[in-house]
């Protein structure tokens, strides 16, 4: 199968899946139910999460089963064949990845949900009290008394059901097992009847030689005669201790037999059969005294095969005897390691362990009987339990791990670095499983925040996973989780919330506050592979658990692409639907982005934009703009730029916040306007128009965002005012709307510096009507943004605005130059009545109240604008009719404008 392919599968699996894990995640959302109801409610998701993940493992084994690799036929070539067996292959691979995977989250879930109500106990439930001492009790009694009143034993028991449940799921079939012993045994299909090939020796010999009765042992004759095929004396009766008190062998193939026997007995108790399935086991091969040895206490996952025996002090004899088997007795491993199991001995049992689920299996196997036989001790009568233990010795595995506090925890450590377990503990799935047996999941999730974060960080600095704890820590990297596997974040992340959940709900939490993040740094690594996967509306749910500003900074950095405004509208609404206040959210946005990316504090100089070519003015063109001044738009915004502007997109979202808008807003374009960045200020502009805010937030009908006009109405009709009648509202609105009209003027010129210089060119004759009306159109609507920048331009604040008067001097002596060249230009190739608005232009900037000539002066300017109207003049003065479009001048035109030569002359 090709890769991509293969990927795409993934990807929609773990699509499926997490929109499963996240659906159910819903339920412990809500706010309203009590804390009771809550507990129970999180303990039913740890069954959901369990089946679910039980449930992708039974449709996968089918899948896993049929993807043995087939033989090609012969007619296809050796190539073809090759890459038949390559696909095959990597499907095989593939799929046995993804059984172990769900394999291992069962088994992760199904240790939570059986301990987690152990350790999280609704404190409403009255603990069961211990009774006295009463001879009249039996074993059964006892162990029922037992787990309901020893903590430690009820966890112990969970963790022995899983581990037998899984080894029960997830081994091969017990018959698969032992079948290469059964065919060494060479008795075909015959299960029952024993050692065959040692009874046939016998009977040989007997028949040989004469004998009767049963076999001496002591014989000289027998000892010689009655031997295997290399001379190795076999034993002479069919006793079940025969082989351990002669000290001889079997036959062979009945060696196999027996081996295969003792293998299955060991796989019925690793599992967790119930003492009816051993029993039958045992039966169809005729070897029922085995099933009785074993009848004491096998513990089972059926609760009910542990009152087998009822007398308590044969439980105690039984368990002693098994211990003197497991250590001195028994012709092979698996057999002492059965009796190791039933007398909680570890070293026997270790001795066949080949996984990390083995090893735990033997320790707290022994944990708990050694627990149990010391509550039988106790619940007894001295006299009765002494001479059993002063006859018979049992190893005593809680003094042989020492304090029981940390038992777990120093048994999973041992674990690592035990050669035929390290690999295996090592791993991210069983570092988990570890930490919830040893109950330290919490500092597993401190950790793997940590790492997440170190991770996150190698390249650059990352703000959504940030870098916690001491850099130089000695964490394992094999034992975390990696940002790569996104569907081992989604176990490890869920656990975390249902333990955070539970914590929360039983008053304990993480005091300090850096191990917190560090813990939360798992939700915004899993938050960002729903993110890569296009899983938006997932993200909300994930984030609503985040803590503090933390839950909107990760979804605010996580929604930076989400571009489709319905796509927006519907991540509102899931917001809102988890009880997250979306007003705030889009507030904090830019605000949280102004504070991560500081701007650069280190201007250009305030001459550094220009618009004019170096060319010398003319009669016909006046002075000359540089087509496309504003340079060459980039194909992308630098990625805060975009990110600033989204912010503000949001904000149109929610109803209300005007002022918020408006001010976050002009923040904005001083951002940009400060450092020239003009494209992303154009940016801003186009998407988040003054007049489509007041459409959205006022509900005002503005149908022509071109004509400025309808701002004038508003602001002499602003309804909210200070209280000393200074207009509220309107005033950061107007700056909002001047800021906007000057880059949207400076688009416009540019356009019409372009078309300029298209219009220089020789072939200016060709040019068609279209052109000239299309610049005219361009002019009409210069002339109507420059309105706002002729008079008072941020010169009106709620605040006194030091940036305001910088701007002002950046860009207004430019843009009233520029405006001039426009109205030069369009009255030499439109109409010379622009050459008379220019006139015009002139007596408002000379007017006594005029803010401009000042900051002309200021920034050495007023020779440039002076020579500008001086051309203008003498354009219009030689200038004829209105020349392609936009209709006529005339002389009256120019008397009625007041226009004269004297209007130029400098009086000091």
């Amino acid at each position: 199968m090709d890769d991509q392919i293969l990927d795409e599968n993934e990807g929609n699996e773990f699509a499926h899946d997490a929109e499963r894990f996240a659906k159910a995640l819903d339920v412990i959302s809500g706010s309203s139910q009590s804390p009771s109801e809550k507990r129970a409610d999180i303990f039913k998701l740890v069954d959901v999460y369990y089946e679910l993940a039980a449930g992708k493992v039974h449709s996968l084994r089918p899948a896993q089963k049929s993807s043995t690799y087939q033989r090609p036929s012969m007619e296809e070539s050796d190539e073809d064949m090759d890459v038949d067996e390559a696909e095959t292959d990597g499907q095989k691979a593939s799929i046995d990845g993804s059984v172990e995977h769900w394999e291992l989250e069962a088994q992760t879930w199904d240790l939570l949900r059986r301990l987690l109500p152990l350790r999280y106990p609704d404190r409403k439930i009255t603990q069961p009290k211990r009774r006295e001492p009463s001879r009249f009790q039996t074993g059964p009694e006892l162990w029922d008394e037992f787990l309901q009143t020893e903590s430690t034993a009820q966890e112990r028991k969970a963790i022995l059901e899983v581990l037998q449940k899984t080894a029960d799921e997830s081994r091969p079939d017990i018959d698969d097992i032992v079948r290469d012993y059964q065919q060494k045994a060479e008795r075909g299909d015959i299960l029952a009847f024993g050692w065959l090939h040692t009874r046939s020796a016998i009977k040989m010999q007997k028949r040989i030689n004469g004998w009767t009765g049963p076999l001496d042992p002591s014989s000289a004759d027998v000892t010689s005669q009655h031997t295997d095929s290399n001379g190795t004396p076999l034993v002479s009766q069919l006793d079940p201790d025969v082989v351990t008190r002669q000290s001889r062998k079997l036959q062979p193939q009945d060696e196999y037999f027996e081996r295969a026997i003792w293998i299955g007995c060991y796989e019925l108790l690793r599992r967790g059969r119930s003492l009816a399935e051993i029993r039958d086991w045992c039966v169809e091969r005729t070897e029922v005294w085995r099933a009785v040895s074993m009848s004491a206490m096998p513990l089972s996952r059926e609760t009910e095969d542990d009152r087998a025996v009822s007398n308590p002090l044969a439980i105690l004899l039984w368990r002693r005897t098994c211990f003197a088997l497991a250590r001195q007795g028994g012709s092979d491993d698996y057999e002492r390691a059965v009796y190791g199991i039933l007398s909680g001995d570890i070293q026997s049992v270790e001795k066949v362990c080949q996984t990390w689920d083995d090893y735990v299996f033997a320790h707290y196997n022994a944990l708990l009987r050694t627990q149990f036989d010391s509550y039988i001790m106790k619940r007894s009568a001295p006299e009765a339990t002494q001479a059993i233990t002063q006859s018979l010795s049992a190893f005593n595995a809680v003094q042989f791990h020492g304090d029981p506090t940390s038992v777990g925890e120093r048994l999973v450590t041992s674990l690592e670095t035990n050669s035929a377990t390290s690999k295996e503990a090592k791993t991210p799935m069983k570092s988990l499983q570890a930490a919830i047996v040893s109950d330290t999941v919490s500092q597993y999730i401190i950790n793997n925040g940590v790492f997440l974060g170190r991770s996150a960080n190698q390249k650059g600095v990352s703000a959504l996973i940030p870098a916690y704890g001491k850099q130089n820590s000695d964490l394992d990297d094999t034992k975390y989780f990696t940002l790569k596997d996104e569907n081992q974040l989604r176990v490890l992340v869920h656990v975390y919330l249902l333990l955070s959940s539970l914590d929360k709900l039983h008053g304990v939490g993480e005091d300090d506050m850096e191990s917190q993040k560090a813990q939360e740094n798992v939700v915004a690594s899993y938050v960002s592979a729903l993110r890569l996967m296009d899983l938006f509306e997932l993200i909300p749910i994930y984030c609503s658990k985040l803590q503090g500003e933390r839950a909107f900074f990760t979804l605010s950095r996580n929604f930076a692409g989400l571009a489709d405004l319905e796509e927006r509208r519907t991540m509102l609404r899931i917001m809102e639907k988890l009880g997250m206040d979306i007003g705030e959210f889009v507030v904090f946005q830019p605000l949280s982005l102004l504070k991560e990316h500081p701007e650069n504090i280190n201007y250009l100089p305030v001459d550094s934009f220009t618009i004019f070519t170096n060319d010398p003015p003319s009669l016909k063109y006046g002075r000359r703009l540089k087509p496309d001044f504003l340079g060459e738009a980039p194909e992308s915004l630098d990625p805060v730029d975009e990110q600033l502007i989204q912010s503000l997109e949001w904000m149109m979202l929610v109803d209300g916040l005007w002022d918020e808008t408006l001010s976050t807003g002009v923040a904005i374009y001083k951002r940009f306007l400060k450092h020239y960045n003009i494209h992303a200020a154009r940016a801003l502009s186009d998407r988040v128009k003054c007049a489509d805010i007041f459409r959205h937030k006022a509900r005002l009908a503005i149908s022509d965002d071109t004509d400025l006009s309808w701002f004038t109405d508003i602001d002499d009709n602003d309804p909210l005012l200070y209280e000393d009648g200074t207009p509220r509202q309107m005033v950061t609105a107007r700056n909002y709307l001047e800021l906007e009209s000057l880059v949207r003027a400076l688009d416009c010129m540019e356009t019409v510096a372009s078309s300029a210089g298209i219009a220089h060119e020789p072939a200016r004759d060709a040019l068609t009507r279209d052109f000239w009306s299309h610049l005219g159109g361009q002019v009409k609507l210069i002339k109507s943004f420059m309105q706002p920048l002729l008079r008072g331009w941020l010169k009106e604040s709620i605040d006194e605005e030091e940036e305001f008067e910088l701007l002002r001097e950046m860009y207004l002596p430019e843009i009233i130059l520029g405006y001039v060249s426009v109205l030069h230009f369009a009255g030499t190739s439109l109409s010379r009545d622009n050459l008379l608005e220019c006139m015009e232009l002139a007596a408002l900037i000379a007017e006594k109240d005029s803010d401009i000539a000042g900051v002309l002066m200021k920034c050495g300017r007023m020779e440039e604008l002076v020579k500008g109207f001086a051309n203008g003049s003498k354009a219009l003065a030689v200038s004829g009719g209105d020349k392609k479009v936009g209709g006529g001048g005339s002389s009256k035109k120019m008397r009625e404008m007041g226009w004269s030569r004297d209007l130029w002359s400098v009086k000091r």
